[in-house]
């Protein structure tokens, strides 16, 4: 049975967030939707006091380094210190810094971690592949900096960029992450799955006309089927352990639960929750009792494998 606290955050999503994006009636354009999220995000969410930031300048983005106040930067008597390469969500059009930060705040905390967050360009004025390939350079400056063990990391469309990262990274022969953990991600643009249950999930965030109108900004006419857009439909063979929380109220669900069965099936190590009545990226939902429960599954995940 869902906490309260859950209850309260799924109808406030479905009567504040999920009217936004509707198309009926006056529909806010995306630059504008941004703009307000920007402005909600740094207006109730307050930056974690003890988070140090440094912006790392690449061609058209630039790479964030996180770390928290009185922890050590890496150096030669910190070899085994974990990094996180978190790539956040929001749609490929929206971004929201003080969300991803509070959480990241939390991780690096727990873990002992740095973390490094690609910011990459937002469609629609960036369509793909403007926000992959920010991403890519971002993971290869990561790469020149960081020597020791970490971990990928990405939630919704930041998922669908993480796993497409993971397997872009395998194919180059770069250094891979000890494991992946995708929260709530958006694995197949092709949107090849159960149509019927798509338009029948009871998500308190999307409707399929607005998932349908951030994958049209972000493909502008790119093939949906391509390994670094839809990466439900690439090669999964030698890949590190990989971790799929999502909520069983959301439309994206199905993504996460195909993926799991065909990266067990190429034979990797692959766990997945997913955590009833909870909507799309749950953790990022602090005062949530379930968003609590999936954060500790992250932590207990990536602590596995960092031994």
């Amino acid at each position: 049975m869902a906490s309260w606290q859950a209850k309260v955050l799924n109808s406030i999503l479905s009567y504040i967030a999920k009217p936004g994006m509707n198309a009926r009636g006056v529909r806010m354009s995306l630059a504008d939707i941004r703009v307000r999220l920007l402005t909600l995000d740094c207006r109730y969410l307050p930056w974690p006091e003890d988070l140090v930031t440094e912006a790392l300048s690449l061609s058209h983005s630039q790479l964030l380094h996180y770390r928290l106040a009185g922890n050590p930067q890496k150096g030669a008597e910190h070899t085994a210190k974990p990094a996180l390469f978190y790539v956040r969500g929001g749609g490929f059009c929206f971004k929201t810094p003080h969300a991803h930060g509070r959480y990241i705040a939390t991780l690096c905390g727990q873990l002992g971690a740095e973390a490094f967050v690609p910011d990459y360009r937002l469609a629609p004025e960036y369509p793909f592949p403007a926000p992959f390939e920010d991403v890519l350079e971002g993971f290869s400056a990561f790469l020149d900096r960081w020597q020791g063990p970490f971990v990928i990391m990405g939630d919704s469309a930041g998922g669908n960029l993480g796993m497409a990262l993971l397997l872009k990274a395998r194919d180059l022969g770069l250094r891979l992450p000890q494991s992946c953990v995708l929260l709530s991600p958006a694995l197949d643009l092709a949107i090849t799955g159960d149509s019927e249950r798509l338009l029948s999930a009871d998500d308190p965030f999307f409707t399929p006309e607005s998932l349908l109108r951030l994958r049209g900004a972000y493909l502008r006419g790119a093939n949906p089927m391509m390994p670094e857009v839809s990466p439900l439909h690439g090669d999964l063979h030698g890949l590190p352990p990989v971790l799929l929380l999502a909520g069983r109220r959301e439309l994206l669900l199905e993504d996460s639960e195909r993926m799991a069965v065909r990266l067990a099936a190429a034979g990797n190590l692959v766990e997945s929750h997913f955590i009833a009545n909870m909507p799309h990226v749950f953790p990022l939902f602090e005062l949530v009792p379930e968003a609590k429960e999936g954060r500790q599954i992250v932590v207990d995940f990536i602590h596995r494998y960092l031994r």
